[in-house]
């Protein structure tokens, strides 16, 4: 009888302990991790001709993220299609261009 009150005790606090932690948000936490690098590698390499110097990525939401560079800031979006991933890429400054990366 203590063993089964003892896993019982042990489940519920392993419940209690995942309810604070949110394992939900660690994930999604750790997946933007590794797109914020994948663009990253994207706007370092260049998108046509021109090289971005990335300052700074923050992840906004679901599967947008906004980029700020030296000259201007980029809102991309990642949209999975299949096995790959297609970024969409917005410039921000007096005009705004739109690229799309396969």
């Amino acid at each position: 009888m203590k063993k089964y009150f003892m896993q019982i005790g042990i489940v519920l606090l392993l419940l209690l302990i995942a309810f604070f932690i949110n394992p939900k948000e660690l994930y999604y936490s750790f997946k933007a991790e590794k797109e914020i690098e994948i663009i990253r590698g994207i706007l370092e390499e260049g998108i046509g001709e021109e090289k971005y110097k990335v300052k700074d990525i923050r992840h906004i939401g679901g599967n947008s993220f906004l980029v700020k560079n030296n000259n201007n800031s980029l809102l991309i979006q990642s949209k999975k299609k299949g096995s790959g991933t297609s970024y969409e890429i917005f410039v921000y400054d007096l005009t705004i261009e739109r690229y799309i990366y396969k």
